[in-house]
């Protein structure tokens, strides 16, 4: 059975790296951030990867890569007041067994 559940989650693993790949490397970049940092907005990302400029810009040309990532099913977004927050799905796929075992 532990061989199943290794062989499901490195399928998972090389679906997610192919679906990277077919990706600007933009796009790419700020999965990574998201990955590696979430729950982030897209103006954390802007200060992450040095970008400046004005707030709205920002916020409009990142929103741009989440909506790419989250067609792909690579991340989540929620609105939160004017902002979006981003997490990985993978995040929200543990958040439900979590949810599973405490009702256990």
């Amino acid at each position: 059975m532990n061989i199943l559940k290794i062989m499901e989650e490195t399928f998972e693993e090389s679906m997610e790296k192919i679906k990277v790949r077919k990706i600007s490397s933009i796009t790419a970049k700020v999965f990574d951030i998201i990955h590696s940092r979430w729950p982030t907005n897209p103006l954390e990302v802007a200060s992450i990867l040095g970008d400046k400029g004005k707030e709205k810009t920002l916020s409009a040309k990142y929103l741009y890569h989440f909506r790419k990532l989250k067609k792909m099913g690579l991340i989540d977004i929620k609105k939160v007041g004017n902002t979006y927050i981003a997490w990985p799905t993978e995040i929200e796929k543990l958040r439900v067994i979590h949810e599973l075992l405490k009702g256990v």
